[in-house]
């Protein structure tokens, strides 16, 4: 009996002593695994100056860079005195019909009205016209035209679509399409998008000018 409980003891032992180096071995077995997981995120870092040693840097071409005017045009702040304001075209405020949602005149008709639509035509700039009112707004429009036929003939209007208005009429729409369809430089306009009458695209008489200049 006694060698039998001695061989118990021991056998309990030695499996004391078998776990304890299962669970070192275990330890460093993860420990093993998150090395070599550190090692491959190193691997990953990106070093810029060492992939760029040897490149040679560009000479600047000392270019301008191209410049695209993306601002709406605004009204300017101070007021202009009369004397300067002689040459800007007006319409009355008050009318009865409503302006189309397309018009054109010079004898293109639909030729026109196809360029705009095409988007071949660079727009020069955009004219938001929120927050004015029928006076202001025919003053930046005349702005607007002069500013857009320096730099080519097509321009974009935004009016809104009126529907805040009082009882729902598009008073500042309905002015700004009569102004563009009276406007001797004004040759054609259309809505841009099917689903919204709240914006126009513009062509306008093309200024020819001296070659020499």
């Amino acid at each position: 009996m006694m060698v039998e409980k001695q061989m118990m003891e021991d056998f309990k032992k030695l499996l004391e002593t078998l776990g304890k180096q299962s669970k070192v071995e275990q330890v460093q077995e993860q420990q093993q695994k998150l090395a070599i997981l550190k090692a491959e995120k190193e691997a990953e870092v990106f070093d810029f100056d060492k992939a760029m040693a040897g490149v040679t840097r560009l000479k600047d071409p000392n270019r301008a860079p191209r410049y695209v005017d993306k601002t709406p045009t605004r009204v300017r702040s101070e007021r202009m005195d009369l004397a300067e304001k002689d040459h800007y075209f007006y319409v009355s405020q008050e009318a009865d019909e409503t302006p189309p949602k397309q018009f054109s005149k010079g004898g293109q008709g639909r030729k026109d009205i196809e360029k705009l639509l095409s988007g071949k035509l660079r727009v020069i700039s955009t004219l938001d016209l929120h927050g004015y009112s029928l006076e202001e707004a025919q003053e930046v429009l005349n702005e607007f035209i002069d500013y857009v036929r320096q730099y080519g003939t097509c321009g974009e209007i935004i009016h809104g679509s009126g529907l805040g208005s009082r009882g729902f009429a598009p008073v500042l729409k309905n002015m700004v399409r009569r102004w563009l369809m009276q406007h001797p430089e004004v040759l054609a306009y259309t809505e841009p998008h099917v689903n919204n009458d709240g914006a126009v695209l513009i062509l306008l008489k093309r200024v020819w000018r001296d070659e020499t200049e």
